[in-house]
């Protein structure tokens, strides 16, 4: 930061604005201006849409505030600056900031901190803005292709349960692996934004993904509620440039080191026609459209060069029981999701997909490859109630092989271990 940066923050966090000239300056302290009376920030940043050149910050404010991020590749030394501007307007919001890093140096380690500053407006040109609040500092290393060694950790089904998100996020941060994938059913339904902030931004108040990226991936519960369509604001959808995939920004695909990582969205656990929804739901058009997604995604380069591929979705999409509820009735709720088994079943295979992890069931369950289904299944437990499996799925890259891991957190059992060998399609 250079110095007329600094003297510029001072100078605005002393002055309000009327019309076209300043009405006045106060030398009072913020607090006594009454734009910092209370705590401003309201969770650690979040780091979301990881890519080799490029990742998103997110965090958590109790009152409106403008913000940006600070950084640069040596401890203390932050020599730039992300403003977070679009169309020429800085943010200014009273629940949530998104700051986007880009121009990133692939595999290049970062330190950062967010900078919090009240805002309040009073007309169209006369407002308050207090002094900066600044986080600690965190740092995090930006995905490449030229490493061998990479990891993810996956939870799912926490239904804001703090007794699981303290178990979870303690055995996450032994793990530090390069990215946490979140399979779906982080809250119960989506009511407002303090109960994002609570069971998503600062689970169990711990700074789980201030330095180790998030994924998110969407359950069923995590479209329901007054507050669903409002989720972005907290958990930002992904850019996509491809016009063709303006329907799918849900979706992600990953590559770190030798590994790549497909994010795919099952949506609800019942038919789009059932009373439940009212006619609010579209999820069967959604899901044929992620499978035109997922084609041209597995023929990228950077997708289709990665030695191992693992795509996680919320319900499973395969299920060996003859009977069991493939989301296509009225009756009950899907054990599986036999409309987007049936559309990408078949691409996973095609290009060689060695492994989905799913969720939903909430308990552990494993189906190995056959020759008719060439990728593996997992299903994680969850965590709704106290008395259910609590598990972490973990994976990694070393010595050309992927070795995954499920560890139960209640029982302190390793429920499975599997090795997978490099791709050959």
């Amino acid at each position: 930061m250079n110095l007329f940066e600094t003297n510029r923050r001072r100078f605005l966090g002393l002055l309000t604005v009327s019309g076209l000239g300043i009405t006045g300056i106060s030398g009072l302290p913020a607090q006594e201006n009454g734009v910092n009376e209370s705590p401003l920030v309201d969770s650690p940043p979040v780091l979301q849409c990881p890519s080799e050149t490029g990742i998103t910050v997110v965090w958590a404010v109790r009152k409106s505030a403008t913000g940006w991020v600070e950084f640069g590749t040596e401890k203390d030394k932050f020599d730039q600056i992300a403003h977070g501007e679009q169309n020429g307007l800085l943010p200014y919001q009273k629940q949530f900031l998104q700051i986007r890093l880009s121009g990133l140096k692939p595999n290049t380690r970062y330190f950062y901190r967010t900078a919090t500053a009240p805002f309040k407006y009073i007309t169209a040109y006369k407002f308050e803005r207090g002094e900066p609040e600044f986080s600690n500092t965190y740092s995090f290393t930006t995905s490449g292709n030229n490493k061998e060694n990479a990891s993810f950790s996956v939870i799912n089904d926490t239904h804001e349960n703090q007794k699981t998100l303290k178990l979870l996020t303690e055995h996450l941060a032994s793990l530090g692996s390069d990215y946490t994938v979140w399979n779906g059913d982080l809250v119960n339904s989506v009511e407002n934004a303090d109960q994002v902030v609570k069971a998503i931004l600062r689970p169990a108040d711990s700074p789980f993904a201030a330095e180790h990226p998030l994924l998110f991936v969407p359950g069923n519960h995590d479209y329901r509620g007054n507050w669903a369509r409002e989720l972005k604001l907290a958990l930002p959808h992904w850019s996509l440039t491809d016009l063709r995939d303006q329907e799918t920004t849900r979706n992600f695909a990953v590559r770190n080191g030798s590994l790549a990582l497909i994010g795919l969205d099952t949506g609800e656990d019942k038919p789009d026609h059932h009373p439940a929804w009212a006619g609010l739901a579209k999820f069967e058009p959604y899901r044929v459209a992620q499978r035109d997604w997922l084609e041209r995604t597995l023929n990228k380069p950077e997708i289709a060069t990665a030695p191992f591929i693992v795509a996680f979705c919320h319900i499973p999409i395969f299920s060996s029981n003859p009977n069991a509820n493939g989301g296509d009735t009225l009756e009950g709720w899907a054990s599986f999701q036999r409309q987007a088994g049936n559309l990408w079943g078949p691409i996973l295979a095609k290009y060689g997909v060695q492994l989905v992890v799913c969720a939903h069931q909430h308990r552990f369950h494993f189906d190995p490859a056959t020759p008719e289904r060439t990728w593996a299944q997992v299903v994680g437990g969850g965590g709704y109630s106290d008395k259910e499996q609590v598990t972490v799925i973990h994976g990694h890259v070393k010595s050309g092989k992927l070795e995954v891991v499920v560890d139960e957190l209640r029982s302190g059992k390793e429920l499975g271990h599997w090795t997978f060998e490099k791709r050959t399609t």
